[in-house]
C-alpha cells in the first residue's frame, strides 16, 4: 500500500476505532483519544529525532498530525485490554480502585497492542529508527524483528500512560460535549 494510502487510513481509523467502540463495546472512547493525544504529544515532541515519519500533513518538522492522534487510539485499546485482562485473570467484575496490579495488565496490554503497532509502522515505510542516533543495540526480538529496546520503551510508557488517560479521559469526553 502507498504511503498516501497509509496517511489517509492513518485518520480513518481514529473514526473507525472509536465508532467501532461506541457499536459494539458500547464505550465512548472520545476523551480517552483526546487525553492520550496528551501523551503522544509529549512523546513525539521529546524523541522527535529519533524517528524519521514519511507523511505529508505535519504538526511539527515531521510529526504527522494523525500520529498524534493515533497515541489517543492506542492508549484507549489498552486501557480496554488491560481492563478484561484484568477482570478476567483475577476473577473482577471491574478494576478495583487504586489496585497496583492494574498496572501490569497495562504493561501486558500495552505490548500486546503496541508492538504490532509498531511493526506495522516500520515494516511499511511510515516511519523509520534513526539508528545512528539511538544506538539501539540488544538485538531483536524474533518473528517482529523488532528491537529489544523498543519493547523496553513500550513497557516502560504504559507503567505512567494508561493510568493518565483513564484518569483523564471522562474530563476530555465533557469537555467534547461542550
Amino acid at each position: 500500500m502507498s504511503l498516501v494510502l497509509w496517511e489517509i487510513w492513518s485518520y480513518l481509523q481514529i473514526l473507525v476505532v472509536w465508532a467501532a467502540f461506541r457499536k459494539f463495546a458500547h464505550r465512548d472512547i472520545k476523551g480517552g483519544i483526546l487525553a492520550g493525544a496528551i501523551i503522544g504529544v509529549c512523546v513525539e515532541f521529546i524523541t522527535e529525532p529519533f524517528w524519521q515519519y514519511h507523511f505529508k500533513i505535519t504538526v511539527y518538522k515531521d510529526i504527522p498530525l494523525s500520529v498524534i492522534f493515533a497515541w489517543g487510539v492506542m492508549f484507549s485499546l489498552v486501557i480496554f485490554l488491560s481492563e478484561k485482562l484484568y477482570c478476567w485473570f483475577l476473577k473482577k467484575s471491574a478494576i478495583v480502585p487504586y489496585d497496583k496490579r492494574v498496572l501490569l495488565f497495562d504493561v501486558l496490554a500495552g505490548v500486546m497492542i503496541g508492538l504490532p503497532f509498531e511493526t506495522v509502522g516500520i515494516k511499511t515505510g511510515i516511519w523509520e529508527y534513526r539508528y545512528d542516533l539511538l544506538h539501539w543495540n540488544w538485538g531483536f526480538i524474533p518473528f517482529f524483528h523488532m528491537p529489544y529496546e523498543a519493547l523496553v520503551g513500550y513497557a516502560l510508557l504504559m507503567v505512567v500512560a494508561p493510568t493518565f488517560v483513564r484518569y483523564w479521559q471522562g474530563v476530555f469526553a465533557e469537555a467534547a460535549h461542550d
